[in-house]
């Protein structure tokens, strides 16, 4: 079934890639779609609501394939890397295990000199 989905995937990508190239930018008054014979069949408003449909559909089958070949390989392989890892013996910050001092106590430290 993965195979399957990999090959959906594939295609779905390469007429993804072909339609978006079809489809003519704002602005741009010539795609890749304006040969002689594509004026008589379609005007140019009609021709930009399909290809938009055409690649939204494109894109949410892409989209939702992704998602699923994602969940299947996660559920394939249910162990991480970093279950044979022991644990720390400490914690990361060693601040948090030290007495707080008392300001009596404690004295602030000057910086060293800095040397010309």
């Amino acid at each position: 079934m993965t195979t399957a989905l990999m090959i959906l995937q594939a295609i779905t990508s390469v007429f993804l890639i072909i339609v978006v190239l079809l489809q003519f930018g704002k602005g741009a008054e010539a795609g890749l779609m304006t040969a002689a014979g594509s004026e008589s069949i379609m005007s140019s408003s009609t021709r930009g609501n399909i290809m938009t449909k055409i690649t939204a559909v494109l894109a949410i089958i892409f989209l939702g394939n992704s998602i699923l070949l994602a969940r299947l390989q996660d559920t394939k392989y249910q162990k991480s890397i970093l279950d044979n890892e022991k644990p720390l013996a400490r914690p990361l910050n060693s601040d948090a295990q030290k007495a707080p001092v008392s300001s009596a106590t404690s004295a602030p430290v000057a910086a060293p000199a800095a040397k010309k």
